[in-house]
């Protein structure tokens, strides 16, 4: 069974640093692709300033040339809130067949039971959790989820093994980068030069004026 990596967000805008997340579940999950999802109304943020369609199109322009790297408009081509257990069942539909693999970093998750009908992501899904190799802090499983933790050195033939049900967990070292201080430097009169952006999302954001106070 094939692994899909579900990389949802804002990506307001993409950068750097999510492609090199993007790449280390690709090589590491050994996923056939990595389903980029911006949300079109976040549940838990502030709706972006940037229309969903300017940050798809950045999606888009960021990851032409990785051909395992796909853009998914799901919860662009609905109505209302971006609630992730909407768009895992409409993915389970379409691809009833594959191990479907949802990436999360580690404060979103701590923050799950806030999410909308939580429990039963794992219904549809397997849950990644990218843990910063730098933190100090330990990741503590929701009780709900203990049971179902595997190593993440076992986390591909397992996942590859069933479509859902399964938690593992990645430790990463991300790049410095920000999107929050991304668009504060875009904000700038001259922002010529942006780093942790990939070179066709900064033209595209000066082209269509994106991010000027």
């Amino acid at each position: 069974m094939e692994i899909i990596g579900l990389f949802g967000g804002t990506f307001n805008p993409i950068h750097n640093g999510h492609l090199a997340l993007a790449q280390s579940v690709l090589n590491t999950m050994h996923c056939s692709q990595i389903r980029f999802i911006p949300a079109a109304i976040p549940p838990h943020k502030a709706i972006p300033a940037v229309t969903a369609q300017h940050r798809a199109t950045m999606v888009h322009l960021a990851i032409a040339g990785h051909p395992q790297f796909v853009l998914d408009t799901c919860e662009l081509d609905r109505q209302g809130p971006s609630y992730t257990i909407e768009t895992l069942h409409l993915l389970r539909h379409r691809l009833p067949e594959q191990s479907l693999c949802l990436i999360m970093g580690q404060d979103s998750y701590l923050k799950l039971p806030t999410w909308h009908r939580w429990l039963e992501l794992l219904d549809y899904c397997h849950l990644l959790i990218v843990h910063r190799a730098d933190s100090e802090h330990q990741l503590q499983l929701h009780a709900a989820h203990a049971s179902k933790l595997v190593d993440i050195a076992q986390a591909p033939q397992q996942f590859a093994a069933q479509a859902y049900g399964l938690i593992s967990y990645l430790k990463v070292t991300p790049p410095d980068i920000s999107s929050t201080r991304i668009r504060a430097a875009l904000s700038q009169a001259d922002h010529t030069v942006v780093d942790g952006l990939p070179e066709k999302v900064l033209h595209y954001i000066q082209e269509n004026h994106l991010y000027q106070s």
